[in-house]
């Protein structure tokens, strides 16, 4: 170990800025590790909350948004379905308290008796009873009675029918609730436009472990029937006709749940029964275990969690290549030490052991830095998103989760692998030299086996990438499109010094004949040490390429979205709950007299209404859009003639149509049946309230509102399928005689609604804005990568001048200026960054066409245009260059001290 400390620990400290830079090098990469983890595990969760929120149950009855019938919880219970310990039905949605602020909350409906109430419950949460017995006196009582006698189906019953809707609240809101209004007026809550009075009778606390913890600070508990009140209201005709009228509008419209959780009997066979489940409950729900729950939800948010972690690995990959630089440089700079070491007696593996474990102290130093780091950027980052999450999402607090002791060691664990597996093949190579020829300071460069290892591995890898790429439907999903990509990417980046030797051999008589003194003396040093300068040139190419294929795919994409926008687009104003990103969710809804009202206002001509879903079909999650065609078809047409041949099939989809008759026909995106490989013809099946609902597709349309297809319906008829009248969003259409003074009725009818609303302008300015955020967050990680890049170039250019630390000298001795030395230098960097921009940039060109004609192709059904972006391009190639330049300042200024004797006797 004293040896150890001499040769290893003192260097260290003599090349503290050479050490400083590995170290760097690692903190970065392990941040976007940790950063990419955070970011991932945050989506993941607010996914999973949105669609199997309080989710501890065993088995899941569900029908996606569409509902199951309450009568499917009596069907379950009489059948007494062996293995079953307990039926639960569970109601959940959003909803906003006005008076604290528009607070969004989440409404969870359960069944008082074994849900919210007894100590030992299956959510695990504490209920604090407040001091309302003589405000409701008797309302209440018979409930307490009932539940103290065990006889819970009673006490829900008697819940149901008090007048008032008692809820129980978590404490931030209570305690918010009480600050606002002393707690001396109703709690009212509001979904869909419409207010309920509630009265708070406890306040929520929860365990840590409890299913519904996430939603600690907005939840809002109510009895199941109840909050189906809230969210389905019984229809006027119950209240007007008595008995009757209630029988009749429970057929119309029944009662509904959003989920049926079924919780088995300790020992019980999971399989068995779900069986046995599934035949009590036949087509009108189905019967999924957890992983089932969470699969299609994953597999929507998949594809963005995929997309975080390769900028992350890619800046670990290179920070991998550039730490490798760094130590085949220093084992070459040792190669005396190395050689005596092994002339008294020093064992290979002592030798492998003295860099591997230099290389473990610098990858653990950075990476404990590179840990806050990472929680830092997921902050950034995702701050940057965070109003757009809390709208898309179930739970409004959509915050990173904690990094876990245990990822975070997983994260130290991958930084000290790195660092030291990028020393182990310089390490293993000095080891096996002959000690009589490493006493030479020159460092010598891989010959015999080691070259053919490395063109070896460089050409399997690419081929392997390949042929990942080629058999992808073959393999489990992303498996081989990203792994391809991946591999090819690596074995590029491993091929580096062999594409830089080719280069600069290429160029060598072009650079003499034309370049001036210190430009020449630069590349005739890279064209030395391809081996060294080839890894950094390389790194810089892969930052260039990443960026470059971004900014091709992210205008790709922009242009023909904004496009169809303008086209499909015509109204003038748009009105709706909540903010523009929930407007195109089912997440603030609206009822559906807003639109009737806001047609009779006198300077709107024409409103069209809209309600969204997301159904599942296929194994994932689709978009459902239920829209007033004859008005869309109208409106449009008359605004856009160019486009009105596309919609001619719209008013087909009329409920009243005269084909329509027993057909539930819709238009499909064409991205839809890309995807999911149907065509016009053909019947598609989606889960609703009383079973699967069988749609004809006679039509498909451009449309780019969601990557894995949409289906197009008349509303009219949605709302008898699906018993659902709700709109998210009305389009208005004033008159063309209009003035601005003129729809001062419509900014006070929405004001007075505490409804917004917008202007085509705002709202595509908002589209833009948001799909440049997007490619903002891919910009981030990117960043990383060109920074770690940058320190590569550092690194390289001081092992340069250190190498050439007698060349300098003799240059210095011979007449030289220091500013032509210093020159030389920076010329050097500057032909890295050129040669390093030129690859990636040749190299980004086909990556932006992959993503776009195979990964976008496979992933959407989107068959984008390739659009080059040459404004992106050129500031890349700008910043790319002036970066690399930049980074040669401390090396060349190194360069410039050095001592004409000390250089001369270096050798």
């Amino acid at each position: 170990m004293s040896v150890y400390r001499l040769l290893a620990l003192r260097y260290l400290l003599q090349r503290w800025d050479r050490a400083a830079l590995i170290v760097a090098s690692i903190a970065l990469g392990v941040a976007t590790l940790v950063s990419a983890r955070i970011l991932n595990q945050c989506i993941e969760a607010a996914a999973q909350d949105t669609t199997t929120p309080a989710g501890n149950a065993e088995l899941y009855v569900t029908n996606g948004e569409a509902g199951v019938l309450r009568a499917v919880v009596d069907d379950l219970r009489a059948a007494h379905v062996p293995g079953v310990k307990s039926v639960q039905p569970l109601i959940f949605d959003r909803v906003t308290v006005p008076d604290l602020g528009d607070r969004i909350a989440v409404l969870v409906g359960a069944e008082v008796s074994s849900q919210l109430l007894t100590e030992d419950n299956a959510l695990k949460v504490k209920v604090q009873q407040l001091e309302i017995e003589r405000i409701i006196g008797w309302q209440l009582l018979p409930v307490l009675a009932a539940i103290k006698d065990g006889d819970f189906t009673k006490a829900s019953e008697l819940w149901d029918r008090i007048p008032a809707r008692l809820v129980v609240v978590s404490k931030s809101v209570y305690d918010d609730w009480l600050a606002r209004t002393g707690g001396n007026r109703p709690f009212v809550i509001r979904y869909a436009t419409r207010d309920v009075e509630c009265l708070p009778v406890g306040v929520v606390e929860f365990e840590k472990d409890s299913p519904l913890a996430p939603l600690g600070k907005n939840f809002i508990g109510m009895s199941v029937g109840q909050a189906n009140q809230v969210i389905r209201p019984t229809l006027p005709l119950a209240v007007v006709s008595g008995g009757l009228g209630e029988i009749a509008a429970g057929t119309l419209n029944p009662p509904r749940v959003n989920r049926i959780d079924l919780f088995l009997a300790p020992g019980a066979d999971k399989d068995e029964v779900a069986s046995a489940a599934e035949k009590v409950v036949g087509r009108r729900a189905e019967v999924r275990t957890p992983d089932m729950q969470r699969r299609s939800t994953q597999e929507v948010v998949s594809g963005l969690q995929i997309g975080v972690l390769m900028c992350s690995v890619g800046a670990m990959i290179i920070g991998l290549f550039l730490v490798y630089n760094a130590m085949a440089v220093t084992v070459a700079e040792r190669r005396a030490d190395i050689g005596i070491l092994r002339s008294i007696g020093g064992t290979r593996a002592q030798i492998v052991a003295l860099f591997s474990l230099a290389a473990a102290f610098l990858g653990l130093v950075g990476a404990v830095l590179g840990v806050p780091l990472g929680i830092l950027l997921a902050e950034v980052t995702l701050s940057q998103f965070r109003a757009e999450l809390e709208s898309i999402f179930l739970n409004p607090e959509v915050n990173p989760t904690r990094l876990s002791w245990t990822n975070s060691a997983l994260a130290v664990l991958v930084g000290v692998t790195t660092a030291i597996f990028a020393a182990l093949v310089p390490a293993i190579q000095a080891a096996n030299d002959d000690p009589a020829h490493v006493v030479r300071r020159s460092a010598g460069g891989a010959k015999g086996l080691w070259k053919l290892a490395h063109r070896v591995a460089c050409a399997g890898m690419v081929v392997t990438g390949v042929t990942l790429v080629l058999l992808r439907f073959q393999l489990p999903p992303r498996v081989g499109s990203v792994g391809g990509l991946t591999l090819v990417l690596v074995g590029l980046l491993l091929a580096s010094p062999i594409l830089v030797a080719v280069l600069v051999t290429v160029l060598r008589p072009l650079v003499r004949a034309t370049f001036p003194f210190t430009l020449r003396l630069a590349f005739d040093n890279l064209s030395r040490a391809p081996g060294r300068t080839g890894v950094v040139i390389g790194a810089l190419g892969a930052g260039v390429a990443l960026m470059f294929q971004t900014a091709g795919v992210g205008r790709s994409n922009e242009e023909p979205v904004l496009s169809w926008i303008t086209q499909v687009v015509q109204a003038d104003h748009f009105v709706f709950s909540g903010n523009m990103t929930s407007a195109n969710s089912s997440n603030s809804p609206m009822v559906s007299a807003v639109a009737r009202e806001l047609k009779a206002l006198p300077s709107v001509e024409n409103v069209m209404s809209i309600r969204y879903s997301r159904p599942e079909y296929n194994g994932t999650i689709v978009y459902l859009v239920a829209l007033d065609v004859n008005t869309y078809k109208e409106a449009t047409s008359a605004r856009v003639p160019e486009i009105a041949a596309n919609l001619t099939r719209f008013p087909e989809l009329d409920d009243k149509h005269p084909d329509h008759v027993g057909v539930n026909k819709v238009m499909v995106s064409d991205n839809f049946t890309a995807r999911h490989r149907v065509k016009v013809g053909d019947t598609i099946s989606i889960p609703g309230p009383r079973g699967p609902v069988d749609l004809l597709i006679v039509g498909a349309v451009r449309d780019y509102s969601w990557s894995r297809g949409t289906i197009f319906m008349d509303r009219a008829r949605y709302a008898k399928l699906f018993g659902d009248d709700l709109i998210d969003i009305c389009h208005i259409f004033v008159k063309s005689n209009r003035t601005s003074a003129s729809e001062e009725d419509l900014e006070k009818y929405t004001a007075n609604k505490g409804l917004f609303l917008t202007n085509r302008d705002s709202l595509r300015k908002f589209i833009s804005g948001l799909l440049s955020r997007v490619y903002v967050l891919a910009y981030m990680q990117q960043i990383l990568v060109g920074v770690v890049a940058a320190l590569g170039v550092v690194t390289a250019l001081l092992i340069s001048v250190l190498q050439r630390k007698r060349e300098l000298g003799l240059l210095l001795a011979v007449g030289a200026t220091p500013g032509q030395v210093m020159r030389s230098v920076l010329a050097e960097a500057f032909l890295m960054g050129v040669i390093g921009t030129a690859l990636g940039i040749l190299i980004g060109l086909p990556m932006e066409w992959y993503v776009l004609k195979v990964m976008f192709v496979d992933e959407s059904g989107f068959n984008l245009d390739m659009l080059i972006p040459w404004k992106a391009t050129i500031g890349i190639a700008v910043v790319s260059v002036t970066l690399a330049t930049l980074a040669g300042l401390v090396p060349a200024w190194r360069a410039i001290q050095t001592r004409i004797p000390d250089a001369l006797q270096y050798e």
